[in-house]
């Protein structure tokens, strides 16, 4: 969508909304997690690639699971509430308009290297990273923030099958810009802006 109008908040006068800090296109974590699984099916990756669940007998390791650890609003912009990004007109309503707010958010994600192969779970841990590393810049041109390393936990040892699986924790961040978009009719704005105006400022 193109922008029709420029405001304080655009981001090409407003510092806030570094160019450094913005991506072609927002998208949501599980966006991203759709691009992911995509390139690492495209890169011919072993390890099946899913959600967390319970371990069952029919599953085909190696595999890596993903989950949310917690999800909140990033410090660093202190956007309480939505904030104000830019107003633009409605791509298929004529005399619409569509006010754009923001917020930045920091999602934890924990990442389960699974195998039945304790060797094979730590090297498949490098693998994840340097992949993620790889495909940095991709991920951020279509819609990722940031993403950062977080921290690997204590390896686990999960006796809940007929043979031992070793589970890798690995935990990172992203920041993901989430819009809101809300439809505002021309008409209405300037019925309301007239309804504003007393009589003294109208000379009559």
């Amino acid at each position: 969508m193109i922008k029709e109008t420029y405001t304080s908040s655009d981001p090409v006068i407003d510092p806030y909304l570094d160019n450094r800090l913005r991506s072609d296109k927002p998208i949501t974590f599980l966006g991203f997690i759709d691009e992911f699984k995509k390139l690492w099916s495209l890169a011919g990756k072993e390890a099946e690639f899913i959600r967390q669940q319970p371990f069952h007998q029919d599953m085909n390791f190696p595999i890596i699971t993903y989950h949310t650890l917690r999800r909140m609003v990033n410090r660093d912009f202190k956007e309480i509430k939505p904030r104000y990004r830019t107003t633009i007109r409605h791509p298929y309503i004529p005399d619409e308009y569509v006010e754009l707010k923001g917020q930045i958010f920091d999602v934890w994600v924990q990442f389960d290297v699974c195998s039945t192969s304790a060797d094979e779970a730590d090297l498949l841990v490098e693998e994840l990273d340097d992949f993620i590393q790889t495909y940095r810049g991709y991920f951020k041109k279509n819609g990722v923030q940031e993403i950062t390393f977080f921290a690997q936990e204590t390896d686990i040892v999960d006796n809940s099958l007929r043979f031992p699986i070793a589970v890798r924790p690995v935990q990172y961040t992203f920041r993901f810009e989430k819009i809101t978009p809300i439809f505002l009719n021309q008409i209405e704005q300037i019925v309301a802006q007239a309804t504003a105006v007393k009589p003294q400022e109208l000379n009559v």
